[in-house]
């Protein structure tokens, strides 16, 4: 647990980062579109562009933007938990 805790301490923050300031982005641009309308907006139409478009821009800033665009999580996935998820299917 501890090794965790300092990776967690250790490591770049820089994508924490724009994900929270993508969020504020988005939740003003949702509050100000629903005082101009005056008629509630579904709050996810704004989220999720707005973190995702800063995190895209972190990742090109960052040089990480084909790493981060051509990820492949089949590495993570253990031959175990393939087996696994087969058993709870049947």
């Amino acid at each position: 647990m501890k090794y965790l805790i300092s990776c967690a301490y250790n490591s770049k923050k820089s994508y924490f980062t724009a994900v929270n300031i993508g969020y504020l982005f988005a939740i003003v641009a949702t509050i100000v579109v629903m005082l101009v309308f005056e008629h509630g907006q579904p709050a996810l139409l704004y989220l999720v562009p707005g973190c995702i478009c800063f995190v895209l821009l972190t990742a090109w800033k960052e040089g990480e933007f084909n790493l981060m665009w051509e990820f492949d999580e089949n590495e993570f996935i253990t031959p175990e938990a393939d087996e696994d998820e087969g058993k709870k299917d049947k």
